[in-house]
C-alpha cells in the first residue's frame, strides 16, 4: 500500500509514469503489499524505488566481488582507503574520498573481509551512492566507520511482521547455534526476489538452503532449528530523501 501526501495510490494511477521500465514490477509490489509506504511526494516514491532497485543490485555485486566473511577479530580491508580498529571495524582514511572508498570494496573485493550485518550496511552505502552520485555522498558521508550495524546518518529502522517487499534486509536467527561458532548465531539477509537472498560467507540462497547451512552451526544436541525472523529492516526513505536534497 503507497499513500502519497495523504492519497491512496492505485495500479491505475501511475500506468502512464514516465519511469524506468525495470521499477514498474517493484512499484506493483509496493502498491499491492499490506505494508504502507507513506511519502510526502511522487520524487520520493521514485527515490525508494531506485534506492531498492541499487539495493538488489549491490547485493549481488558484493556476492560478485569476492568480499570475503570474517569475525570482527578477524576483518580486514584495503590499506589504501581504511585503517582496522582493534575492535574489527573499518575506519575511513583522512580525506579519503568516501564514494571511492565504498567503490573500492565492491571493485576490490578479495581486499576484504567482514561479518554479515556489516556486508549490509556497505550495501545500503553502496545503493545510496549509486542513487545520489558521487558529488552528494562525499558531501553527506564524509565520515564512515564499518562495523556491525554502525551506519553514522543512515537513517535504519526495523519493523515487525512478515509480508517483505524485494530490498528488504531480513534476519534468519539460529537459537541453537554453537558456541564455538557464534558467528553463526544468525544471518542478515537481503531478499533479491521471491524466496531468493544474499547472505554474506553463505552466497545467493533460497530460505531453506540458508536454513540448512545454519542447522549446521548448531550445538551437539540441538532441538530447535534456524528460522527466519517475523521483521524487516529498511532504509527511512522520507528522511532520506530530506537529507539528500
Amino acid at each position: 500500500m503507497i499513500i502519497v501526501s495523504g492519497q491512496w495510490l492505485r495500479p491505475q494511477d501511475t500506468a502512464n509514469w514516465q519511469i524506468e521500465e525495470g521499477l514498474h514490477p517493484l512499484l506493483n509490489e509496493m502498491i499491492a503489499s499490506p505494508i504502507q509506504f507513506d511519502y510526502n511526494s511522487v520524487a520520493e516514491l521514485i527515490f525508494e524505488l531506485n534506492i531498492r532497485k541499487n539495493i538488489v543490485a549491490s547485493a549481488r555485486a558484493l556476492h560478485q566481488s569476492g568480499a570475503k566473511f570474517a569475525t570482527f577479530v578477524k576483518t580486514y580491508g584495503n590499506k589504501a582507503f581504511w585503517r582496522v580498529s582493534p575492535e574489527g571495524a573499518l575506519e575511513l582514511k583522512y580525506k579519503m574520498p568516501p564514494s571511492k572508498a565504498i567503490r573500492d570494496i565492491f571493485e576490490n573485493g578479495t581486499f576484504y573481509a567482514f561479518e554479515c550485518a556489516t556486508a549490509i550496511v556497505v550495501i545500503y552505502y553502496m545503493a545510496v551512492l549509486k542513487t545520489i552520485g558521487d558529488d552528494r555522498f562525499d558531501l553527506n558521508f564524509q565520515r564512515i566507520t564499518l562495523y556491525d550495524w554502525h551506519y553514522e546518518k543512515l537513517p535504519i529502522y526495523t519493523e515487525a511482521g512478515r509480508d517483505f517487499v524485494i530490498g528488504d534486509c531480513l534476519y534468519f536467527n539460529n537459537p541453537d547455534f554453537n558456541p564455538q561458532k557464534a558467528q553463526w548465531r544468525g544471518e542478515n539477509v537481503i531478499l533479491l526476489e521471491k524466496d531468493l537472498y544474499f547472505a554474506h560467507g553463505l552466497g545467493i540462497l533460497s530460505g531453506e538452503k540458508i536454513i540448512e547451512k545454519l542447522n549446521s552451526f548448531r550445538k551437539k544436541d540441538a532441538v530447535q532449528s534456524a528460522y527466519l525472523l517475523a521483521q524487516a529492516t529498511r532504509l527511512d526513505i522520507p528522511s532520506l530523501y530530506r537529507m539528500m536534497h
